[in-house]
């Protein structure tokens, strides 16, 4: 039994290590806190293409510029994630065959019978400009009369980045959702642009690259600082080298089981949930100093000290409870710390006992203790969160929590002011079938007739035979044979001897091509494509009609949030009153102060330099967990002297594992470390108030 806690310990590194492989760690914070609507919404907006373009941008608009931009075309095709690349606006080879083999549907008819008069005027007109034209002037033998028209090309030759060069287009194959494919894609496509001296390039899946790059890197050195602060306090607070070293145990035993157990239960463990990992350990470390200083580790089996257990289950309570809520980081959050308080606890309270430590601290007990009044700190606090209320504004940004990459923010501005991205409206449409789909386009295109998207290349099949219907019903045949008449009298060779009569050739064979530049794609069980249409016009929407504005998705999502917070948020408050009041009874207003008073200075602090966001909310819920088990350990305690000394060196530990994340650039975790660091400063303020007589 001596050695049990480092059994345990390697029993959980052995099977960390068998199962290091299946771990898999995400640093995309924003999916985390996507609803699942959401993230399907963002999803299929990838698979459309909306997020797997690639811009590039050399410096210069002469011959140079545009020679380098062609070269770096030419390594981008060699790339096997990479499927287009573009720089001419011109239609391609494929797109100029399917344009000639769809042409008359494409086109707009013009079926105004002519006579024969409007017909040898037509005919005249084009042999008197070739007459007298002093340069070779080709004759369309295809629709000399100029029945059908079709412009769904841009008249300009390249396009470019304002006062900066021509921009080079490219398009991937490959799904870029997954970090570690995305950064292989980024690293290749640097590798190949950065021989190119100014030369620009960037595709949305940049700010996952680097935001995760920056996000693991900001966590790592949080993790890393957090643990050597930690072992240092440890070390010179417990001046025990056996209780040190099994301490340190203890908790990476708790957090190894938090770990597994959370990649049983999810498909992939947050980042932020590690980090977060190592800062919980410090409210666990809680029993430790409360059994240490009260010198229960002589105590041989398993610790039963009450106020340690409601103090744990009080904690462990909330943080079960939203292990439960439908937000993945918050679940994932709350599971990894239900989890590693657990263990701390039973290994703290069973594998302690067998250790043979005991406490230097002198035996103070019986010991009278003045305490503050809570009605005061009631209404200090309640001044507190009635200026807050009134003062405090909500952040309902959540992109602002993520890493803020300027230098990404104003390249992707740069091209979207050059593009005219900011001009439209993007409109994702679905259907169960495709045919289904392109007719709900051709019902909107008919409200919206500016609009850009694939209905401009292909029609649904009822379109089709509507207007290949009506190429039939044209006497094309009659036309042929007036043509060829005046033809031959104005002075012709026989060049129109078969002009229109290929039409009645005409079928409805229509198959989508990647060179549209808009697709139709199917998941699941529904297909979908995206559309354009200009900002100042209002779209009328339904479940099939859907505009994708993630400012107003994450607008929306937030909301969702916010109110599922506020909800476990609720249900955690009623827990805890319920368990206090059963544990304090009469005394209840005591250990609320802990919980109060920490909250309102937080939301007071915070009113005066920043906003109230959703990590602030989660972490104030933290904050009332860690509240609570020191009211409940302050609460008519017999032993003063050590339950203060307990409880300071706790706060101690938690303020060093929590409050590093203050100087982390990541706004979330500056958020919970801010959050945390004033609660436990404002619970110090009540300790210093309660004191012995």
């Amino acid at each position: 039994m001596k050695h049990l806690n480092l059994l345990i310990f390697v029993l959980l590194s052995v099977i960390i290590s068998i199962f290091f492989s299946n771990i898999k760690i995400s640093t995309n914070f924003m999916d985390a806190l996507f609803s699942k609507e959401s993230t399907k919404l963002y999803q299929i907006s990838q698979e459309l293409g909306s997020s797997n373009e690639i811009l590039v941008s050399t410096k210069g608009f002469d011959k140079n510029a545009l020679d380098k931009l062609y070269k770096i075309k030419e390594e981008l095709s060699k790339l096997d994630s990479i499927n287009r690349v573009k720089i001419s606006l011109s239609p391609s080879k494929k797109m100029q065959e399917y344009l000639k083999e769809n042409y008359y549907l494409l086109a707009d008819f013009n079926n105004t019978k002519l006579g024969k008069d409007e017909i040898k005027n037509k005919l005249q007109n084009i042999y008197n400009s070739i007459s007298t034209s002093m340069f070779y002037a080709p004759i369309d033998t295809n629709d000399p009369l100029g029945l059908f028209s079709f412009n769904s090309f841009s008249s300009k030759q390249y396009l470019k980045l304002k006062d900066y060069g021509y921009i080079l287009k490219a398009s991937v194959n490959i799904k870029l959702t997954d970090a570690s494919t995305a950064k292989k894609l980024y690293d290749e496509i640097n590798t190949i642009t950065d021989k190119y001296p100014n030369t620009l390039s960037f595709a949305p899946f940049y700010f996952l690259v680097e935001n995760s790059a920056y996000i693991q890197e900001d966590a790592t050195n949080i993790i890393i600082l957090a643990s050597i602060l930690l072992l240092v306090l440890y070390f010179f607070i417990l001046k025990n080298f056996k209780l040190f070293f099994n301490t340190i145990i203890t908790l990476s035993s708790s957090a190894l089981l938090a770990i597994l157990v959370s990649t049983f239960v999810f498909e992939e463990i947050n980042i932020l949930a590690l980090v977060f990992g190592i800062s919980i350990t410090t409210i666990s470390v809680d029993y430790m100093f409360h059994y240490y200083f009260h010198d229960n580790f002589q105590t041989k089996g398993f610790i039963r000290e009450k106020r340690v257990f409601f103090g744990f289950l009080t904690t462990f309570g909330v943080f079960l409870i939203f292990s439960f809520i439908n937000i993945n980081l918050f679940a994932q959050l709350s599971l990894f710390s239900a989890i590693s308080l657990a263990t701390a606890y039973i290994l703290f309270s069973f594998t302690f006992g067998y250790l043979d430590i005991k406490s230097q601290s002198s035996n103070e007990k019986d010991l009278k203790v003045k305490s503050f009044n809570p009605l005061y700190i009631t209404f200090a606090s309640l001044l507190m969160l009635a200026y807050s209320a009134t003062n405090l504004e909500f952040d309902s940004n959540l992109k602002n929590l993520d890493y803020q990459n300027k230098k990404l923010k104003n390249i992707s501005q740069k091209f979207s002011d050059s593009l005219d991205a900011n001009k439209y409206q993007r409109i994702i449409i679905s259907a169960d079938s495709k045919e289904k789909l392109l007719q709900h386009y051709e019902n909107i295109l008919q409200n919206h007739p500016s609009m850009l998207g694939i209905g401009k290349f292909l029609y649904s099949d009822k379109k089709c035979q509507e207007k290949l219907q009506i190429l039939k019903s044209y006497d094309f045949e009659k036309l042929n044979k007036e043509i060829r008449i005046n033809a031959k009298e104005i002075g012709f060779s026989d060049i129109f001897s078969k002009v229109y009569l290929n039409i009645q050739n005409t079928t409805c064979n229509m198959q989508q091509i990647d060179d549209m530049g808009f697709k139709i794609v199917k998941v699941e069980d529904m297909f979908y494509t995206i559309s354009l249409i200009d900002k100042d016009e209002k779209v009328s929407t339904n479940k099939n009609v859907r505009i994708l504005n993630m400012g107003e998705i994450l607008s929306k999502n937030l909301d969702e949030l916010k109110n599922t917070l506020l909800i476990f948020t609720i249900i955690s408050i009623i827990f805890i009153i319920s368990s206090l009041f059963g544990i304090s009874k009469s005394k209840l207003l005591y250990p609320l102060s802990y919980i109060l008073f920490p909250v309102s200075m937080v939301l007071f602090t915070l009113s005066f330099y920043s906003e109230l966001n959703l990590m602030h909310m989660f972490a104030l819920v933290i904050l009332i967990a860690i509240g609570i088990d020191y009211g409940i350990y302050m609460l008519d305690t017999s032993t003063h002297s050590q339950t203060t000394k307990a409880i300071r060196y706790a706060m101690l530990s938690t303020f060093a594992g929590f409050g590093v994340l203050v100087f982390s650039s990541v706004n979330s975790l500056h958020s919970i470390g801010y959050v945390i660091s004033v609660g436990i400063i404002s619970i110090f303020i009540l300790l210093i108030l309660k004191g012995k007589k």
